[in-house]
C-alpha cells in the first residue's frame, strides 16, 4: 500500500507547488499537460500530466479514489503490478483521447490511471469496501461500476464538459484486462453483470420506498 499513497503524495506536492510557485497556471499546464502536440514537442508530458491537477475538487476526487482502489490492488496484485496497471491505463486513456479530443486540447490528471485501478479492483478486490464517493462504505464491484456508468452517461450527454471521458474508458480497459488474466473471464463477466445489476437496482428500490413513505 506505500506505493499507492507515495503516488498520493506526489500528487499533493505538485499540486502544492502550482499554488505556491506557478505564476501563470494555464502557461504550467500548457507546458506539463497531455495534448497530442505536446506529445510531439515534449514526450515527457505523457508522465507529467498525470501529476498536474486542475484545482482542489479535481484532486481530491482523484486521490480519494486513488487510495481505496489503489490500496486494494496494491495489497491483491503486489505494488508493481499496481505501477504497471496505473501507468499503462494514463498512457492508454491519452492515447484514446488523442481520438476524440482536438489534437492541441490539453489535459491533466490522473483520472485515466485512477480508471485502470478502478477496472483491476473490481475484479481483483470486489468486496474490498469504499467510503468514497458515497459516503457509506459500500463494495468496491459497486462502487466501480457506478463510476462506469456514470462515464458512459458523461460521454454520451456531457460532450462539452472539460473532463475526458474518452481517456477514463482507455485506462478503465486496461485495468479489466490485469483483471480478466487474474480472475478468468467466466468468474470476471459474474462480478460485472452481478455488480451492474446491483448499481441499476437501487435506484428502482429507492423510488419504491418513496412510494410507500407518501
Amino acid at each position: 500500500m506505500k506505493f499507492t499513497i507515495f503516488l498520493t503524495a506526489i500528487m499533493i506536492a505538485v499540486f502544492g507547488y502550482q499554488i505556491i510557485y506557478v505564476p501563470d497556471i494555464a502557461a504550467f499546464f500548457n507546458t506539463y499537460g497531455f495534448s497530442g502536440k505536446n506529445m510531439i514537442d515534449r514526450p515527457y508530458t505523457i508522465l507529467t500530466s498525470i501529476f498536474v491537477h486542475g484545482g482542489l475538487t479535481h484532486l481530491l476526487s482523484n486521490i480519494l479514489v486513488m487510495l481505496f482502489f489503489g490500496m486494494a490492488v496494491e495489497k491483491e496484485l503486489g505494488w508493481r503490478k499496481m505501477l504497471a496497471i496505473f501507468f499503462l491505463g494514463a498512457a492508454a486513456g491519452d492515447l484514446l483521447s488523442l481520438v476524440a479530443y482536438p489534437f492541441d486540447a490539453v489535459a491533466v490528471g490522473a483520472s485515466a490511471g485512477i480508471f485502470a485501478l478502478i477496472g483491476a479492483g473490481i475484479l481483483v478486490k470486489p468486496f474490498d469496501l469504499s467510503f468514497y464517493p458515497f459516503i457509506v462504505p459500500l463494495p468496491l464491484a459497486f462502487v466501480g461500476i457506478s463510476y462506469a456508468l456514470y462515464n458512459v452517461y458523461g460521454f454520451l450527454f456531457d460532450a462539452g464538459s472539460n473532463i475526458s471521458y474518452a481517456g477514463h474508458f482507455g485506462g478503465f480497459f486496461v485495468g479489466l484486462i490485469f483483471g480478466f488474466r487474474r480472475q478468468g473471464l467466466g468468474r470476471s463477466l459474474k462480478i460485472i453483470i452481478l455488480s451492474l445489476i446491483a448499481v441499476l437496482l437501487v435506484p428502482i428500490i429507492l423510488a419504491f420506498l418513496r412510494r410507500l413513505m407518501k
